[in-house]
């Protein structure tokens, strides 16, 4: 794999567009026009410190292709920044797609605000230093007001037809509320085709991810995963309403609801992975949960996946295991929710000892069994 480029790019400007904090010199950079280039980077962090007002994570959950730690920031209640350093750098390169899943035993839940580069403006020649990717992150209580919440997040990009060992797509939305042409550069497709995405109804959308389905696929191969979060800063959920793979395409049929439950339009980001991590590495694991039951067809790799339901006082939590818990700790893990209803789900925790932890909750934040889609990269 091509990891992110470990320089500096500089450029000059003559506009620029400010992100939605500017302090020391930082602002976000516009894109330019999409790389032809293939290119491929990724970046994951477990924000373990929810009050700390800047702090680097621990390197066992703290992992970047540049090499470089990413860091974190709380800008508000809340509202948190993600650093990512020496990514992306190159204007024209993938923005690429990030992920964020609220860690803990509370019915706290997190989005992605926002996702763009950030550089410094030199105010003597006014040329621009682009230092990496930005991730704004939002997170709630149960009844959508701001909290603030421990995290996890994961970034990945990938430009140019790069087929191999895998499938992986991903997308993030521009407008929520019609049918609308993505940009090259907040996606990607390994089989080199568009993704699309279809508004069916307030808060329903059917994305196709065209050439990833299974007419060249044995019979028992493995359909692949799926993982879904909004890209909202006023409490909106995301999550997988089904998710299949017909002969030609990988189709998912994505639901979003507001703080109270109610279907709500929302952008929201995308990824599919097939025999490979979220983050496109073969070092990592995925299951489909449904009923206390996992499913092969559903699940990377292939060995001895179990989950184990809890009752009582654990009504809504979940143990799941994996041929990869003994490297659990370290790596990032992110759930969505699936199936009907306003439902959401999250890390509670992972290690090597029970796995990962996974707790599901209703819109008003009781616990309850509710399906999930469960992914771990290292």
């Amino acid at each position: 794999m091509v990891t992110g480029q470990g320089r500096t790019t500089r450029i000059r400007l003559a506009a620029l567009v400010a992100s939605p904090v500017l302090a020391a010199g930082l602002l976000a950079v516009p894109p330019a026009a999409h790389a032809a280039a293939v290119q491929q980077s990724y970046a994951y962090v477990h924000a373990d410190q929810p009050f700390a007002l800047a702090y680097t994570p621990s390197a066992a959950r703290n992992q970047n292709t540049s090499r470089s730690p990413n860091k974190v920031a709380r800008i508000d209640v809340g509202r948190y920044q993600v650093w990512l350093p020496d990514v992306a750098t190159t204007l024209g390169s993938s923005l690429g797609v990030a992920h964020v899943t609220a860690y803990g035993d509370a019915a706290s839940y997190c989005s992605v605000e926002n996702l763009d580069r950030y550089g410094y403006v030199s105010p003597v020649t006014g040329e621009v230093f682009v230092f990496g990717i930005t991730v704004w992150v939002r997170c709630f209580d149960a009844s959508g007001a701001p909290a603030d919440s421990e995290f996890t997040a994961s970034w990945a990009s990938a430009s140019g037809i790069a087929g191999g060992y895998s499938d992986f797509a991903y997308l993030t939305t521009r407008i929520a509320d019609r049918d609308h042409d993505l940009p090259a550069e907040t996606q990607f497709n390994s089989a080199g085709q568009v993704n699309k995405v279809k508004r069916v109804g307030t808060g329903r959308y059917t994305v196709y991810l065209h050439g990833l389905g299974s007419k060249q696929l044995p019979p028992d191969a493995n359909r692949g995963h799926v993982q879904v979060t909004a890209r909202d800063d006023r409490g909106r959920r995301c999550k997988v309403l089904t998710f299949g793979v017909n002969d030609e395409n990988a189709q998912v049929e994505v639901a979003c609801h507001n703080a109270a439950g109610e279907r709500s339009d929302s952008r929201f980001s995308i990824t599919y992975s097939r025999d490979t991590s979220l983050v496109w590495t073969p070092w990592g694991a995925y299951t489909r949960v449904s009923g206390g039951a996992v499913y092969p067809q559903w699940t990377y790799p292939a060995g001895s996946t179990g989950v184990t339901r809890g009752t009582g006082r654990d009504e809504g939590l979940f143990w799941v295991q994996t041929p990869m818990d003994g490297f659990m700790a370290h790596g990032n893990v992110q759930v969505t929710a699936e199936g009907t209803g306003a439902h959401h789900c999250k890390v509670a925790r992972w290690g090597p000892e029970r796995g990962i932890w996974v707790r599901c909750f209703t819109a008003r934040g009781d616990t309850l069994r509710n399906p999930f889609l469960v992914s771990f990269a290292l």
